[in-house]
């Protein structure tokens, strides 16, 4: 179902109707989706003042364009409290090549009153290939500042950026900290959406097979960018066999004339070059692995679109 074709949706005030109050929650309810429950005042926390901002609208559409994962993913009961999009980031991954990976990690977050949802999307919103979920009774502590919100669990700490600032702030209001039950995010099968805590071959549930983080590695480390082709980011490993290929190229080019004029003495001209590339061959496995056990990647498809 396109954003177009969303509208009409319910929501909850203190039961399943429209919230009264004029024309803000009205003109919101319109954008929402028609098969999602919303907890209209934790969704929309500015409309009280009488006016809807741009990115109410935005946050509406978010939701239209999720819809088609959340009404298989939602249990019949469960409520939409929020929602907002940023990038899934990893400290270490800024201070690396990964720095770049806000291309590929794009997602939208969902609060429901049972869980953390973690959607993987396009640059337009759309959902792409892989969906994880933090179930509440599991946030540990939630901080942030800025345009940050860091979500840690007994195991882990997620860092989401790239988010605004006023939602940052709302978002770290509604996540109460917990830390009731151990364990840290589940992934989730891109068909059945079965949660698990592992990174498994097959869904348990439904069969389906994933891609493997061995094999996305192992082709990063002959190739960087072959890795994440093989995972299904193709503009991003389009972009890394361009920059890899590129280095190969100077290096070739520096390497045979020093053999030429200086002989096997003149390859130690070019050896400082080849230890970068080996350096980037090796750290892009790294990264491609890591990035492969974010989620679940399906080897027949990805996640519903519409």
């Amino acid at each position: 179902m396109s954003s177009a074709e969303c509208g009409g949706g319910h929501v909850l005030g203190s039961a399943r109707h429209m919230p009264r109050g004029g024309q803000p929650e009205e003109e919101l309810s319109a954008l929402l989706p028609a098969s999602i429950a919303v907890r209209f005042a934790e969704m929309f926390p500015g409309t009280h003042k009488g006016r809807v901002r741009r990115r109410d609208r935005k946050r509406a559409e978010m939701l239209c364009k999720a819809e088609p994962v959340l009404q298989r993913a939602l249990a019949p009961t469960e409520v939409v409290r929020f929602a907002t999009n940023g990038v899934r980031q990893l400290m270490w991954w800024l201070l690396t090549a990964g720095s770049m990976n806000p291309f590929a990690n794009r997602a939208t977050l969902v609060l429901t009153d049972k869980r953390v949802l973690l959607i993987h999307t396009d640059w337009k919103q759309r959902p792409r290939m892989f969906a994880n979920q933090l179930p509440l009774d599991r946030v540990h502590v939630t901080s942030g500042r800025n345009s940050y919100v860091f979500i840690r669990t007994g195991k882990e700490q997620l860092m989401f950026h790239g988010v605004k600032r006023s939602e940052a702030a709302h978002l770290r209001n509604l996540l109460e900290s917990t830390a009731t039950k151990k364990g840290g995010w589940q992934n989730l099968c891109p068909r059945c959406f079965h949660p698990t805590d592992s990174a498994p071959e097959s869904c348990e549930k439904c069969g389906e097979e994933f891609k493997s983080p061995k094999t996305a590695a192992r082709r990063a480390l002959i190739f960087p960018g072959l890795g994440d082709f093989y995972l299904g980011y193709r503009k991003y490993a389009m972009l890394e066999i361009a920059g890899a290929a590129m280095l190969w190229a100077i290096f070739l080019t520096t390497l045979v004339p020093a053999i030429q004029t200086r002989g096997l003495g003149g390859a130690l001209v070019a050896a400082p070059l080849f230890a970068l590339i080996v350096l980037i061959h090796v750290g892009d496995s790294f990264l491609t692995r890591t990035k492969a056990r974010n989620g679940l990647h399906s080897k027949d498809g990805s996640l519903p679109s519409g």
